[in-house]
């Protein structure tokens, strides 16, 4: 059995040394791809995770790929590895060579990496100077990558601080019983966003649009709080409210009010229910 990179499937890795070969065993059900996210955040967020440390625009010129043995859900399987050589066109974060190697796969988790391509790559610098990428970083093809560019590009004149924006909707209609359509939001002009950091607290009012924006913040921790009248969820589910954000970073968040919504900690099977952002907001029937 081979396998190929996966795009959805969720990695625990623990590595084994039989017979003093090195081999990973995979638990697909808990397999969770580095980077891994349910959406595709903005280039001023995905630029300064904690798992990226080399960000670049090259060609690849060449694409060596390799078997790699595994043990799948108790089974021997293959899957594949790249070692990708990238000419540096433009470097951005950590990387000062002219030429780099990418390392993707061997874990479920590679990128389909192809000669001849021209991508913005977002990696994880290894000890042997080799840069990681997961097909959960926002690694992408150049021609994708127009705002991600702007931005980077942008960096070596932006101003300094951190930004914390997003959106903030409200539920015209009650969920269907099918979910057949597609719930309508309205801007909650006026709603208080307070964002808490460490020595001050921060407000910002969302506009006629449903926007919200806090530029300029002192870099470090900060705890996103929304007091509503119903319940609150974020997009995408459980995003947790609680940031690090850089300097000339961001963070981002969509929320949704559903005043439709039943107050309840936990669904039928035991699993948490949407997350509500304040406490606060269980004070209201």
């Amino acid at each position: 059995m081979r396998i190929w990179y996966a795009l959805t499937t969720t990695a625990f890795l623990l590595f084994l040394a039989p017979n003093g070969n090195s081999q990973t065993q995979i638990k697909t059900q808990e397999h969770s791809c580095e980077g891994k996210s349910d959406w595709e955040p903005p280039a001023c967020e995905s630029a300064w995770q904690a798992n990226i440390s080399a960000v670049f625009l090259g060609l690849a010129t060449d694409v060596h790929e390799e078997n790699v043995p595994i043990i799948l859900d108790g089974e021997n399987a293959q899957t594949s590895r790249l070692r990708v050589t990238f000419r540096v066109d433009e470097a951005f974060i950590g990387v000062s060579e002219k030429v780099v190697t990418v390392t993707s796969g061997g874990d479920l988790c590679g990128f389909p990496f192809t000669r001849g391509h021209e991508y913005l790559v977002y990696g994880r610098r290894l000890p042997n100077d080799e840069v990681y990428v997961s097909i959960s970083s926002s690694t992408k093809w150049k021609k994708d990558a127009a705002a991600d560019l702007k931005y980077l590009r942008g960096l070596p004149t932006a101003p300094h601080g951190a930004t914390i924006y997003g959106t903030v909707l409200r539920y015209k209609t009650p969920q269907s019983p099918k979910g057949m359509f597609i719930r309508v939001g309205i801007p909650e002009a006026g709603q208080k966003v307070e964002v808490e950091g460490t020595s001050q607290t921060y407000e910002a009012i969302v506009d006629s649009s449903g926007k919200f924006r806090l530029s300029g913040l002192p870099v470090g921790r900060y705890k996103v709080l929304l007091n509503a009248d119903a319940e609150i969820y974020t997009s995408p589910p459980l995003k947790s409210t609680t940031v690090d954000v850089a300097d000339k970073g961001c963070a981002r968040f969509f929320f949704w009010i559903d005043p439709f919504a039943k107050k309840e900690s936990k669904t039928p099977d035991g699993q948490q229910a949407p997350l509500t952002l304040n406490p606060k907001a269980q004070d209201h029937p």
